[in-house]
């Protein structure tokens, strides 16, 4: 009988949850977005969080849920406009930095990324994904002195991380470092064995 009462009481509370979103209309809209992103409908996801805009338009996640829309339906200047927005409201917060990240990387705003990523990194040192990208940004460029800087530094915080190590290897070895390169590759390949990158780099390195 307790049993069956406790059930009944968390019934009530997700009812009470609900009919308490339900009349929310900033709660609502969200929720019928979502709705509609999870089917890969942008347009309606879109359409449903702007309808009553105006009453949210200083509302960090609000904001933030927009660029995220937009940058899913290809409307990467749009997406760059929501998140420049939600980058004020949140005083520059990590969250939104690396949101805007995304439209400016489909858009190839180098500068623009690494501007962002060092934001990021005075904030959170150690962020990975900031670290990671940065060092993507500066191995594609052929900048590997500059771009083996963040990857050691992930070396620290993550020995056995398999990108770390693969692009480790290979900045060395373009840097005549083969003994070094050959360690790293070694990491890698006791990660994700057989990879044919690491593989190649080993053997080009032994």
């Amino acid at each position: 009988m307790k049993k069956a009462i406790n059930y009944f009481a968390l019934f009530l509370l997700l009812f009470a949850y609900v009919v308490n979103a339900q009349d929310n209309p900033k709660l609502k809209a969200i929720y019928e977005s979502v709705s509609a992103e999870k089917i890969g409908d942008y347009d309606k996801a879109i359409s449903v969080m702007m309808k009553d805009y105006n009453n949210w338009k200083n509302d960090y996640v609000y904001n933030l849920r927009l660029g995220w829309l937009n940058y899913l339906k290809g409307d990467f200047p749009v997406s760059l406009n929501y998140y420049k927005k939600a980058i004020k409201l949140s005083n520059k917060s990590i969250e939104s930095l690396l949101g805007i990240t995304y439209p400016y990387s489909k858009m190839n705003k180098k500068d623009k990324l690494k501007k962002v990523y060092n934001e990021i990194l005075k904030k959170a040192p150690s962020n990975y994904t900031a670290n990671l990208n940065l060092a993507l940004l500066y191995f594609n460029e052929g900048d590997y002195l500059n771009s083996m800087i963040y990857l050691e530094k992930l070396a620290k915080d993550y020995p056995s991380d398999y990108t770390v190590n693969l692009y480790l290897g290979w900045a060395n070895y373009y840097e005549g470092g083969n003994k070094k390169a050959h360690k790293y590759f070694e990491r890698a390949l006791i990660a994700v064995p057989n990879d044919p990158s690491a593989k190649k780099g080993y053997d080009a390195t032994k």
